[in-house]
């Protein structure tokens, strides 16, 4: 008898077999047949591999053994996110460094993942904490600033007051720090993003073409949140747009280069960003005379519609405007902006451009730009200079003895913008909700806006700061806010609307403002009735109620018609919609546009394990990109973990000498690091480019220009060599063939990853969209019911059942728990039948399979005639296994295994061509025990080498059907017929079975359903 199958030596040597012979490890260049098979890399913890870590990869590593052995020259990586908050965590509680921390967790974790026996290529692994990886995070966080996808501006973040310290929202529970229990605030910080909204329709259009889950598609479509829409302007009559810049220098006689800047800083309405970049201000008064005068420039409406137009276009390219006038045949503009920017070519093109493209639209002008005739300019380069040329412009109207209103920029109205997908229920808009972080509430807040509600406002702000974003969203809770004083005139009827505060309307989503139509909008509804505010119906449901709307159900929101609307009266919702927006827009009082749930990317972490933003201040605070010959720019060491409120590189001494040695006195770097979800967005690509302490960035030759309609990519590509990913290799591996991860970075990597992607794709790096081209999530590992996780003390480790079983066994266990898409409940109660597999597979194929001489050398005998009793079980068996292995099916392929054992153990000898196909079928789901096997029946080479078993079709055949039959869907009997037998004779003998019989008897048969080859239903 055969000693017993003993997996703790024998899986030691195939793993030492396979590392000598470098199996798995690929050129990456010679491939024929690519296929790149990729799980979502771990994170590498303390508490080492745990049981969904194994249910993630064991599986996943099959599938690549499985086309490896299909024939593909299959490329399996593995690396680690070693970047992150646990190990700064560990950090502070034990005064360990990361770095030490997570190095050793990362030796560990490779030697878990080795017992485990995948083929990971780990000549290529990656760690996204050694700086050889993290200097090509900063690379590419240089590539979006050189392209304008990243910014720094003000943003709210989760801050506990206590540990000081800022809290990601995962860490904060129902408004509490999840540490100490203190309660969260909204602090407002300068933060770094990335404009990944720039991106919303192309990610939303990509997903159409992927091989994903369509759960995931539809949670990304979600998230992305595409709406159509119109956004409404409503006046405020007693509320006018300020200047921009007070007019109270100390000093008559100095420039504006110093003077301009420093008060500039301190106006709510220039961005933060433009507050940096705004150090040496050049000032002009620029006169525009337009391409043809009439109408456009008579009228004080249309006069009035430019300089808003202007006012738009200047603050979204960073313009100050201060003043404007528009004349009967002429405009003055007073602006100011960076030195730096040419007049003509940047700031006069930015104005006539975009106002000219948006303002001649609604006069159907054949023309391209607003400014045909004439422009001239003066410098404006003193106070006293600055102040003459605003009294001028201001008084203009005066001296062509025409009306100033609505024709100078700082005495119009201000206005209120309102996004919508349902302008159609406009007549009954009785007010308008704002955020709190609305400009038009802060300056109520604080005074600009004169108001008797301005302390009422103040205080209603200031504790709408602690909550939460999540807790401001959630549903059922009670609706807050307050009055401003001020009210919108809605344009359909000439109704005042009262402008109310309420931290239900999000800054971020929209405008930062809704308008409340109570009759229709639940949450409105819910807002009225709190604060007693008119509710009007303008839609009559298909339950035909037409009285006053006093109860939630009343509230008709999806489907109805139209009534007390005007010209809207009878219409459909659908019809209304787009009638009022033709209305709107012809009125100029609104303008359709489409809008994303998504928001931009928020980059900046205020802690220390993560990578530096590559950015440096000069004396005067402006950011400059650190130079590419810098990377990587180093975390620096000299650092405490203390929580402080602060980075904890603030305290480097070493960050800030070298600085200032590099760059200058006075110079000071960027403190916080960023988000960890940068270092995973482009590892897909680090896995496939040469890893070498020696390896260097190769910049580009002249300027890359951005085509965000991806033209002519490849021959783009053709012309660079850079060495973040060699075109050629990624372009003959990406997308990735097979992703396989966690469902619950649908909105977050698997997001994050697509857009990087698009955006290396545009700046001309890549050849691919899209960086995943199937992907599939494994199933979730619960212990009694709940997720796996430290927290909750319920983390299962795999190490002591890979002690007594193997890997093999545990990895088959975890596979034939279910389906791997579905997962399971933990449980040990069953892996010694695994076990007990294994041995039998090990006992029968080594026993009972003929030998043909000479020192255990094993050899069929009688490959040309194999017993039938075998041979067509045997074609059933790998056909059954190959359908469940492209399906993922992993655990119906063991099953198939086992049944086929079953019937080998009943012979009396089994041939060396089955044996050898029976350890080939084995090798994706156990290949320590394949291998050993493929050895002991005398097979050449790695059994991962051989080609995977295929089967004969007729062999696969059967020649008989069982067909069920039921009554009423009720299973009474099952036939067992020839294949090949008729509808006709099937129904007959189905009625003839004396179970079936019994259920017939007297009763009249009202339907026969035949699904062939499977059932029959008769409906009594």
């Amino acid at each position: 008898m055969n000693s017993p199958y003993n997996p703790s030596s024998v899986e030691p040597k195939w793993q030492k077999k396979w590392a000598e012979a470098k199996a798995y490890e690929i050129d990456l260049q010679k491939a024929k047949d690519p296929y790149y098979s990729l799980v979502m890399f771990p994170y590498p913890s303390g508490d080492k591999l745990h049981v969904g870590h194994w249910y993630n990869f064991a599986p996943a590593d099959s599938w690549a053994r499985y086309m490896r052995m299909k024939g593909k020259d299959v490329f399996s990586p593995m690396g680690f996110d070693a970047f992150g908050l646990p190990a700064e965590n560990y950090a502070i509680q034990t005064g360990v460094p990361p770095a030490k921390s997570t190095a050793k967790n990362v030796k560990t974790m490779i030697t878990q993942l080795t017992r485990m026996g995948c083929m990971y290529d780990w000549s290529k692994m990656v760690n996204t904490s050694d700086p050889a990886y993290y200097r090509f995070t900063q690379w590419l966080f240089l590539q979006m600033y050189k392209h304008g996808l990243a910014y720094k501006k003000l943003g709210n973040v989760n801050y506990c007051p206590k540990d000081k310290t800022v809290l990601a929202n995962e860490q904060v529970w129902e408004g509490k720090c999840e540490r100490c229990g203190s309660d969260v605030v909204q602090k407002p910080l300068e933060q770094w993003y990335w404009k990944i909204t720039d991106y919303a329709q192309e990610l939303l259009d990509g997903l159409d073409h992927l091989d994903w889950p369509e759960k995931t598609k539809i949670m990304q479509r979600n998230w992305i949140g595409r709406k159509e829409g119109i956004e409404i302007h409503y006046d405020v009559p007693n509320a006018q747009r300020d200047l921009i810049g007070p007019m109270d220098w100390s000093v008559n006689d100095q420039t504006l280069a110093g003077g301009l800047n420093r008060r500039l800083t301190y106006n709510r309405r220039l961005t933060d960003e433009w507050k940096r970049r705004i150090h040496s201000p050049r000032t002009v008064h620029l006169v525009f005379t337009p391409h043809s005068r009439g109408p456009a420039f008579q009228e004080s409406s249309e006069a009035a519609r430019i300089l808003r137009i202007l006012d738009v276009v200047a603050e979204r390219h960073d313009i100050a405007l201060h003043e404007a006038c528009a004349m009967p045949d002429h405009l003055h503009l007073l602006v100011s902006f960076e030195t730096g920017r040419h007049l003509e070519r940047d700031i006069v093109k930015k104005l006539k451009g975009a106002s000219a493209c948006e303002f001649l639209k609604a006069f159907h002008a054949d023309v391209a730009h607003l400014w045909g005739e004439g422009m001239h300019f003066e410098e404006v380069s003193s106070l006293d200079q600055l102040q003459t040329t605003m009294r001028y412009i201001q008084e203009n109207p005066a001296t062509a003895s025409i009306s100033d209103a609505g024709r100078i920029l700082s005495v119009l109205p201000r206005q209120i913008t309102v996004f919508t997908t349902r302008p159609d229920t406009n007549f009954g808009a009785t007010f308008i909700v704002l955020a709190p972080e609305h400009p038009f509430a802060q300056d109520v807040a604080s005074g600009a806006l004169a108001s008797q509600q301005q302390q009422e406002v103040k205080t209603y702000i200031h504790a709408v700061s602690k909550k939460t974003e999540r807790e401001r969203q959630s549903e059922g809770r009670k609706k807050t806010g307050t009055f401003t004083g001020y009210v919108a005139m809605n344009n359909l009827n000439g109704r005042e609307m009262p402008i109310w505060i309420s931290d239900f309307v999000l800054a971020g989503f929209g405008t930062g403002a809704v308008v409340g139509v109570p009759g229709h909008d639940m949450r409105d509804f819910e807002f009225a009735q709190a604060f007693r505010l008119p509710i009007l119906r303008v839609v009559v449901g298909p339950n035909g109620d037409t009285t006053q709307i006093d109860h939630a159900e009343q509230v008709q929101e999806e489907s109805g018609t139209m009534v007390n609307s005007e010209f809207l009266n009878g219409l459909s919702i659908s019809d209304a919609t787009q009638r009022m927006m033709d209305h709107l827009e012809s009125k100029r009082w609104g303008k359709r546009i489409i809008t994303y749930r998504l928001r931009d990317w928020l980059l900046s972490r205020q802690r220390y394990w993560g990578a530096p933003i590559p950015i440096v201040y000069d004396p005067e605070g402006k950011a400059h990109p650190i130079p590419e010959e810098h990377l990587p720019w180093m975390l620096p060491t000299d650092v405490a973990f203390k929580p402080t409120g602060e980075s904890p590189l603030v305290e480097s001494k070493e960050f800030k000498q070298r600085t200032e040695k590099i760059f200058g006195k006075g110079w000071r770097p960027e403190y916080d690091t960023m988000d960890t979800f940068v270092c995973s967005s482009f590892y897909y690509l680090r896995y496939l480019a040469a890893q070498s302490d020696s390896e260097k960035l190769r910049s580009a030759k002249g300027e890359l220009r951005m085509e965000m309609k991806k033209k002519n990519r490849k021959s783009q590509i053709a012309n660079r060599n850079f060495s973040i990913v060699e075109p050629a290799i990624e372009h003959k591996w990406l997308p990735v063939s097979m992703y396989i991860g966690g469902p619950e970075h649908a909105c977050m990597h698997l997001i994050y990853a697509r857009f990087v992607m698009k955006a290396l794709g545009d700046f001309g790096f890549v050849s691919h969209d899209e960086p995943f081209q199937k992907l599939v999530h494994q199933g979730l590992i619960t212990n009694k019911g709940a997720k796996m996780s430290k927290s909750k003390g319920n983390v299962v480790s795999p190490d002591g059942f890979v002690e007594r079983h193997g890997s093999d066994v545990f990895r088959m266990y975890l596979m034939f728990m279910g389906p791997f898409t579905e997962g399971g409940d933990w449980s040990d109660t069953g892996i010694k039948g695994i076990d007990r597999f294994v041995q039998r597979v090990w006992n029968v194929l080594t026993t009972k399979t003929k030998k043909a001489g000479g020192k255990g050398k094993k050899k069929s005998t009688n490959t040309a005639r194999e017993d039938a009793s075998i041979v067509t079980p045997l074609h059933r068996t790998i056909q059954r296994v190959t359908e469940s292995l492209e399906r993922l099916h992993f655990n119906t392929a063991i099953s198939a295994l086992m049944e086929f054992l079953n019937l080998l153990e009943r012979q009396e000898d089994v041939s060396m061509e089955t044996a050898q196909t029976f350890a080939r079928l084995l090798g994706p789901l156990a290949p320590h025990l394949a291998e050993e096997l493929w050895e002991a029946l005398g097979g050449e080479g790695f059994v991962i080498d051989q080609r995977w078993p295929t089967f004969n079709p007729s062999l696969t055949k059967s020649e008989t059907m069982t067909i069920v039959v039921q009554v009423n869907g009720k299973v009474r009997a099952s036939m067992e017929l020839p294949v090949g037998t008729s509808e006709k004779e099937i129904l007959a003998r189905a009625k003839e079975q004396e179970n079936v019989k019994r259920y017939l008897e007297g009763k009249t048969i009202r339907k026969e359903i035949y699904v062939e080859g499977r059932l029959v239903s008769l409906v009594i």
